[in-house]
């Protein structure tokens, strides 16, 4: 006869019956709640930003002065130490409050190189870069990243939020500090309204398994998310790159509205229309790494003129341009600019050169400290901080409903099999020698089926949680470390996750527990059972974050799985850890969390029958030591919580020093 675990099969109902119930509730809200009008809100053809200066930068009375940041950098170079290759060289040039800086070049001439070095993301070789006239070093432009936006070329946007819910969140994290959540909702309403976000503003992003909103949607989703934090300077990488001529003139008109209202941008383009190259004023032009041009952008055709070269009116002067750098075989090849010139002019700040804005107020490195103590004081708390990235991660999970199933149903499908292996021996797992006087009639002894079983469901919870784990993380990778270089606690996202993943993997350990028990009917108490399966689903998660951090996306599932089948192995059935201390190899059996998940329940197996059986004997034999599952369970969660500080390390040290982008560093 069987004893039937009702806890835990009371416990899988009730959860998933409320799982389902939040499942379906938004279906049921639209079917059976009452009619929801939606505004008909017309969609902007252009963003028009004018009038929206204190609507669309809030926070801006903190500080005085003007809105933007003047930049200046003088002579950068960056060469790359283990290579020696110089990738940048003497780059001198100066972005004004309130102008547009357009940096142009053919593909490897270094204009994101240089863009990444003025956001502080890389640091230079040579050279020096002036914030409102202040010398800061490339460590300084990293500590004042508060005060420059960056957007990147790909746009890192969350794919299972939605629009709003993309920009509150950022808005939540970079104002939470100093705004009440009323008046961030505000500030977000009206810069949904002023990009033309309006009618997209509830749909989810997507992806490319899902479609979601067009591309120059999403490029001005990318754009607000750094905007709603009124930076000083937004500094874009490529804006237009791959959309039409209809969203690529609707950015660039975002980006002048912004310039009129003082910020200064400096993007990066790559073979503009002619519209969008007319709308810069400043212009800078790189090939392999080398200035050939800095100054107005309305004087660089007459420049090109009197170097001997003509211009087709019918023609993009963009690509005439283009060209010329290009073809460096061309005997007539450009002269560079004077070097002394351009870095007197940009040091001097002549306004009889550029002409394009008065010249602003010169600050101090202590007035600066103060402006970005200012925007620091807006950020969130942390504890704000874990509390939001933990709610955008249910949120997401829930919306990925399909991954959540799986590695539920995964844990289902594993304890059946488990259970239905050991159903014959209806419980009885351990046969051991009888203690006197009782020891005659003792049968063949069998210490090692409890560690096989052990082993088996170690590798059974890798099956199931070894992918998801690597997913959950690997997904938002890239979104880390746009998040990390804005200024988002890095360890307040990772407490996040780590909560979240907790709650899905006890749900999985749950149904595999559950399983397990009603087919096995083991010995080990249902508490202590699901204790250590919870605990072994967390060391899991915990690899699963190193294995994200150091491969790519596609590798990363395939790479865990096999990972922890070897490290499953290790848990001290086969080879026996007896053997192992025999070889002096113990060592590495104890890093391996089987090790403790397999002697914890071959303890709680065995030691009830103390009474019966030569417990002694059966440790020798084994290795393990039984009786002390305490320490066992507090091994496990050591061991987890080490993988996790691993992993998160691995990602921060990945978005603080870039350095997948420094070993795979591309002159574009």
């Amino acid at each position: 006869m069987k004893e039937l675990h009702l806890v835990g099969i009371l416990c899988c109902i009730l959860l998933d019956i409320i799982l389902l119930c939040l499942w379906l509730w938004p279906w049921l809200r639209r079917h059976l709640g009452a009619k929801i009008e939606v505004e008909n809100i017309e969609t902007l053809p252009v963003p028009h930003l004018e009038g929206h200066k204190h609507e669309l930068i809030p926070i801006l009375n903190e500080s005085s002065g003007n809105v933007g940041l003047e930049v200046r950098f003088s002579e950068v170079g960056l060469r790359i130490k283990p290579s020696g290759k110089q990738i940048l060289s003497g780059i001198s040039g100066l972005a004004q409050e309130g102008s547009v800086l357009g940096i142009m070049g053919p593909s490897g001439s270094g204009k994101s190189t240089l863009v990444n070095i003025l956001s502080g993301k890389l640091q230079t070789s040579s050279g020096s870069v002036f914030l409102q006239g202040v010398e800061t070093s490339s460590s300084d432009i990293h500590r004042f990243k508060d005060l420059i936006g960056y957007v990147p070329q790909d746009d890192i946007v969350h794919p299972n939020l939605t629009v709003r819910e993309n920009l509150l969140f950022s808005a939540r994290i970079r104002l939470g500090g100093v705004l009440k959540d009323r008046e961030i909702q505000q500030n977000v309403d009206q810069l949904v309204q002023a990009l033309g976000l309006a009618t997209v503003q509830d749909s989810r992003v997507g992806d490319y398994e899902r479609r979601g909103v067009s591309g120059g949607e999403c490029k001005r989703i990318s754009i607000g998310l750094e905007l709603i934090a009124a930076p000083r300077v937004l500094i874009l990488d490529e804006p237009t790159s791959g959309l039409d001529a209809r969203a690529a003139l609707s950015i660039i008109s975002l980006l002048k509205s912004l310039s009129r209202q003082g910020i200064t941008v400096i993007c990066v383009l790559h073979q503009p229309r002619i519209e969008i190259f007319n709308s810069l004023d400043t212009l800078l032009l790189l090939e392999s790494g080398k200035q050939v041009y800095f100054g107005k952008r309305s004087e660089v055709e007459q420049y090109f003129k009197d170097k001997g070269y003509g211009f087709d009116p019918q023609l993009n002067p963009a690509d005439v341009i283009l060209d010329i750098i290009s073809d460096s075989s061309n005997p007539s090849y450009p002269v560079l600019q004077d070097r002394a010139k351009i870095k007197e002019m940009v040091l001097s700040g002549s306004e009889t050169t550029l002409q394009i804005s008065s010249k602003s107020e010169r600050l101090t490195m202590a007035q600066l400290i103060t402006l970005h103590h200012l925007y620091r004081k807006r950020m969130s708390p942390w504890y704000r901080q874990l509390y939001l990235c933990f709610s955008r991660d249910i949120t997401q999970q829930s919306r990925d409903s399909a991954t959540f199933v799986l590695e539920v149903f995964a844990g289902v499908v594993t304890g059946m099999l488990m259970g239905l292996a050991l159903y014959e021996f209806n419980g009885q797992l351990f046969q051991g020698q009888y203690l006197p006087p009782f020891q005659p009639l003792s049968s063949a002894v069998n210490y090692t089926l409890v560690p096989e079983i052990a082993t088996l469901c170690c590798l059974s919870i890798s099956f199931a949680s070894a992918a998801p784990s690597v997913t959950s993380f690997s997904v938002e990778t890239l979104l880390f470390h746009r998040e990390s270089h804005s200024g988002h606690s890095e360890s307040a996202y990772f407490v996040g996750k780590v909560l979240t993943s907790l709650l899905r993997s006890f749900l999985s350990a749950l149904h595999f527990t559950t399983c397990f028990t009603i087919l096995a009917t083991p010995t080990i108490s249902f508490g202590i059972l699901l204790s250590l399966n919870v605990l072994y689903f967390y060391c899991i998660y915990g690899l699963g974050s190193i294995i994200a951090a150091v491969l790519k996306r596609e590798n990363g599932p395939l790479a865990c799985l096999l990972l922890t089948i070897v490290i499953g192995m290790f848990a001290g059935y086969a080879p026996r850890l007896e053997k192992a201390k025999e070889w002096h190899l113990a060592w590495f059996w104890y890093i391996c969390p089987g090790t403790w998940f397999t002697e914890a329940f071959f303890t709680e197996h065995v030691l009830q029958f103390s009474y019966l059986y030569d417990i002694a004997g059966a440790d020798a034999f084994t290795g393990f030591t039984t009786g002390r599952t305490g320490l066992d369970v507090g091994l496990l969660f050591i061991l987890g919580t080490a993988y996790r500080v691993v992993g998160c390390s691995l990602m921060v040290a990945g978005a603080r020093k870039s350095w997948r982008r420094l070993f795979r560093l591309d002159l574009r």
